[in-house]
C-alpha cells in the first residue's frame, strides 16, 4: 500500500506539470552544446596539427585523431564513425574556441542553471564524475547508469523528478568491451591511482586473486562500481576492460540499456559532461530490474518502479518516440519483454495505457 501511494504521488506530481522554467531548458541546451564542443576540442588536442583516420575493428569503423610528433605517431580515439560525429568535427574545425574561454562560459551557464532550479549534484559525487570525465572515460564510451543517470534526466527533460527516487550513495559506470578495444590504442588511464588520490579504496571481491570492480571512499558511504554487458553464458568473474584501466562485473541485459547512449550534464562545482542511457530505455530497464529483485530487495524494486513511472509520465507526453524506440528494441528480447510487460501492471493505469 505504501509503495502504491508513493508511486501515485510521483506520477501525479509530474502530471501537474512540475516543470523547470522554459529559460532553464534553453540554458541546458546551450550548455550541452558548448560542453560537447569543448570535449571534442580537448579530445583531439585541437591546438596540434593532425587529421582524422579511420579503422575497422570487428566489423565496425572507428575514428581517431592522428598527430605526428617527429618520428612518432599518436592516435586519439574519437568514437564510432557516424554522420553526427563528423558534423561535430566540422563544427570544431570552424570554431576552434579557446579552451579556457569555453570553460568560463560553461561555468557561467551552469551557475545560471542551478539558480533556475536545475539539480545540483552532491560535491563528492560530482567530484568523482568530473575525475572520470577528465580521464577520458566517457569520451571512450563509458556510460553512467543507475540512479546517478536518473538524476541527470531532470535537466535533460526540463522537469523536477520525485525527490524520493533521487537518493543514492552509489555510482555505477558501464562500458562495452568492443568500444573499449577500439579505444585501447590511446592507452589506458590510471583510474585506480586517480581514485586513490581522491580517497577511494579498492573493494576486494570474494576471490582476492581477482581484480576489484568496486571502490569505496575512505570517509563516507560513496561507492563506485564498474559493470559491463555479460556474454550469453552468465559470467561469474570480473572482466578486464581494455583501454579503460579497470575491471568490470558482467551483468545480464546491460547491453540493451547502454546501446546508443546520449550526452548529459552533471552540475557541481563545475559542469561535467557524461553519457547516460536513453531515458526510454532506462525506464523499461528499471522495470526489468525490478522484476529480477529477490524478496529481500523489494524496497529497491519499489524505487525502480517509481523511477520508471516518473520517466514514462514525462516521455509519453513530450517524447513518445523515445518510448516507442525502447519498446521496439525489446522485440528481439522476448524473455525481457515479458518481464517488462508484467511489471507494467504495477504502474498507474495511465502508464499502462501509454505503453500498451
Amino acid at each position: 500500500m505504501l509503495y502504491a501511494l508513493t508511486l501515485n504521488r510521483a506520477y501525479n506530481s509530474l502530471m501537474e506539470s512540475d516543470r523547470l522554467p522554459a529559460s532553464v531548458a534553453t540554458l541546458y541546451a546551450e550548455l550541452l552544446e558548448l560542453s560537447l564542443l569543448h570535449e571534442r576540442l580537448v579530445g583531439i588536442e585541437g591546438q596540434l596539427p593532425g587529421g582524422i583516420v579511420g579503422k575497422s575493428i570487428r566489423g565496425r569503423r572507428y575514428l581517431y585523431w592522428q598527430v605526428r610528433k617527429g618520428d612518432q605517431v599518436a592516435q586519439h580515439y574519437l568514437g564510432p564513425d557516424s554522420e553526427e560525429l563528423r558534423r561535430t568535427l566540422d563544427r570544431i574545425a570552424k570554431k576552434r574556441l579557446e579552451s579556457a574561454g569555453q570553460r568560463v562560459a560553461m561555468d557561467r551557464l551552469a551557475a545560471m542553471l542551478i539558480r533556475g532550479g536545475a539539480l545540483r549534484e552532491q560535491p563528492a559525487v560530482a567530484g568523482v564524475l568530473s575525475l572520470l570525465a577528465d580521464l577520458g572515460l566517457f569520451r571512450r564510451g563509458a556510460v553512467v547508469v543507475g540512479t546517478q543517470a536518473f538524476r541527470t534526466y531532470g535537466g535533460m527533460l526540463g522537469v523536477r523528478l520525485p525527490s524520493a527516487s533521487l537518493r543514492t550513495q552509489d555510482i555505477d559506470v558501464a562500458h562495452r568491451i568492443d568500444l573499449a578495444i577500439a579505444a585501447a590504442p590511446e592507452g589506458a588511464p590510471d583510474v585506480e591511482g586517480s581514485l586513490a588520490r581522491l580517497g577511494f579504496l579498492a573493494v576486494p571481491g570474494l576471490d582476492p586473486r581477482e581484480p576489484s570492480t568496486s571502490f569505496m571512499m575512505r570517509r563516507g558511504e560513496l561507492r563506485l562500481d564498474f559493470v559491463t554487458p555479460a556474454p550469453r553464458r552468465p559470467a561469474e568473474a570480473p572482466v578486464t576492460v581494455p583501454g579503460l584501466g579497470v575491471a568490470a562485473w558482467p551483468l545480464r541485459f546491460l547491453e540493451y540499456l547502454i546501446e546508443e547512449p546520449v550526452p548529459a550534464l552533471v552540475l557541481g562545482a563545475r559542469p561535467t559532461l557524461v553519457r547516460v542511457p536513453r531515458p526510454g530505455r532506462f525506464a523499461l530497464h528499471k522495470l526489468f530490474t525490478a522484476s529480477q529483485r529477490p524478496a529481500a530487495e523489494q524496497t529497491k524494486a519499489a524505487k525502480d518502479r517509481v523511477q520508471a513511472a516518473a520517466l514514462i509520465a514525462v516521455l509519453a507526453g513530450d517524447r513518445p518516440d523515445d518510448l516507442g524506440e525502447a519498446l521496439a528494441a525489446l522485440a528481439a528480447r522476448p524473455s525481457a519483454r515479458r518481464r517488462v510487460t508484467k511489471e507494467l501492471g504495477r504502474l498507474p493505469a495511465e502508464c499502462r495505457a501509454w505503453l500498451a
